[in-house]
């Protein structure tokens, strides 16, 4: 077994799918709960390879759910009409979380045990996928998640749960190294304190804790921060507060619709900080632009994906399939799909059947350099995937993918323009932000 211990690295870095004969769709009812998609196939072949994804597809975060299940069926349908994985169709059943860690757990076991899935992918909320991530490691089924971020899922030893998206630190420590490096070349800009703006989940602790160390090993005064609860009808008095503490720059993390909120209340209250820099999380779905329009313009946004860096050519097609662009997450899912299709294509290529069992010690194994099977680069910021071991400040890693890098963009008439690193920056800080 390939495990790589890379602490060191890190320190640099700072300065199912079972062959099922049935598979069926909705055992439910419920359209709302589960979907069932066969992308690029009219009819199942009997031995089609089943996965089950678990995505807020009602509720609050829907729009987020769906731009990922975009990115998962864009995936499939290209294997699909390929020929699939050495004949074999990949059929995704969908099952709906709701955005709730109960929901989310029934869903996995509903997949798992009466879909018959041998490979879970999932759920978007670190709060979600931790509880579903328990219910895999119970049955040892393979879970790939492709966008959650909570430093703890991949800190309990679980073999059977992988991550492809950078982990809190890592985003933290790229959105803090960028403050760093624009204070060094940008004699114009301030960045000697910040205060972070996020809701009270684990997600939002980790990212007050990851910025508060990241702050104080750069020499930057950190001023604390303004907590609320996901789901807020109102965000008045936490703006106030944080127009009271003055920061040089904010650091947010928000869901959607509480980003599109705290945007709004910001203008409402008068308060521009001169910069805001944002884990994408909420600030890059399609509903945020739609909703706060011009407002956004000047907000730095810290992103796993930016259109017109890589793939061009899939960027293009995604656009005229679904009438938007990829996003971080889109973008993320459409890859963590493509690495467990070249996972399915490694197996079956062996002769083996593609099991629970085998899908593991694969994606364990794994190692994706520059493209896949299909000879479609990796789109994402980085060019190679591995699933590795680690520890950072007493925080360990199992199965993550440490390659992770994030690009820095700000919104500029509704466009997210690169501005770090500065090697594939197209535009310069626009500072202080305008937000009209």
């Amino acid at each position: 077994m390939k495990k790589n211990v890379m602490a060191i690295l890190l320190s640099v870095c700072m300065a199912g799918g079972l062959f099922a004969g049935c598979g069926s769709g909705n055992s439910s009812g419920d359209e709302n709960k589960s979907q069932s998609t066969v992308a690029g196939a009219d009819k199942s072949t009997g031995d089609d390879i089943v996965v089950g994804a678990i995505y807020p597809m009602t509720g609050d975060l829907a729009d987020s759910g769906k731009t990922m299940q975009q990115g998962i069926d864009m995936a499939v349908e290209e294997i699909n009409e390929a020929g699939g994985v050495n004949g074999h169709q990949i059929k995704v059943i969908y099952g709906d979380s709701q955005g709730d860690s109960a929901t989310g757990m029934s869903e996995a076991e509903r997949l798992i045990t009466q879909e018959k899935v041998n490979m879970l992918m999932g759920c978007y909320q670190s709060g979600v996928t931790v509880t579903v991530a328990q219910i895999a490691e119970q049955y040892q089924v393979p879970l790939i998640t492709a966008n959650a971020t909570s430093d703890a899922l991949t800190s309990n030893g679980y073999e059977y749960f992988f991550r492809l998206a950078p982990t809190n630190m890592m985003f933290v420590r790229d959105m803090i190294q960028y403050i760093v490096d624009e204070s060094e070349k940008n004699a114009d800009f301030a960045g000697k304190s910040i205060t972070v703006f996020a809701d009270n989940s684990e997600v939002g602790q980790q990212t007050c804790k990851w910025a508060k160390y990241w702050a104080e090993e750069n020499s930057i005064e950190y001023k604390g921060e303004i907590t609320y609860t996901s789901g807020a009808a109102d965000l008045s008095s936490e703006v106030l507060e944080l127009k009271s503490m003055n920061p040089d720059v904010v650091v947010a993390d928000c869901y959607v619709s509480d980003a599109i909120l705290f945007t709004k209340t910001l203008k409402e209250q008068g308060y521009e900080p001169p910069m805001i820099i944002c884990k994408g999380n909420g600030f890059t779905e399609s509903a945020y632009m739609e909703s706060v329009g011009a407002q956004a313009n000047g907000v730095v946004v810290a992103t796993e994906f930016v259109v017109g860096t890589k793939g061009e050519d899939i960027c293009a097609k995604y656009k005229e399939k679904y009438g938007e662009d990829f996003n971080g997450h889109s973008a993320e899912a459409y890859t963590t799909a493509w690495v467990w299709i070249d996972a399915f294509k490694a197996i079956t290529d062996n002769g083996d059947e593609v099991t629970a069992e085998n899908i593991q010690k694969e994606l364990t194994d794994i190692e994706i350099s520059d493209s896949f099977s299909n000879e479609n680069e990796i789109i994402l910021p980085y060019d190679k995937i591995s699933f590795d071991e680690s520890e950072f400040d007493g925080t360990p890693y199992l199965n993550q993918n440490l390659n992770a890098t994030l690009t820095v963009t700000q919104i500029k008439d509704g466009a997210y323009i690169p501005i770090w690193p500065y090697d594939i920056a197209q535009s310069e800080l626009q500072y202080p932000a305008s937000y009209k």
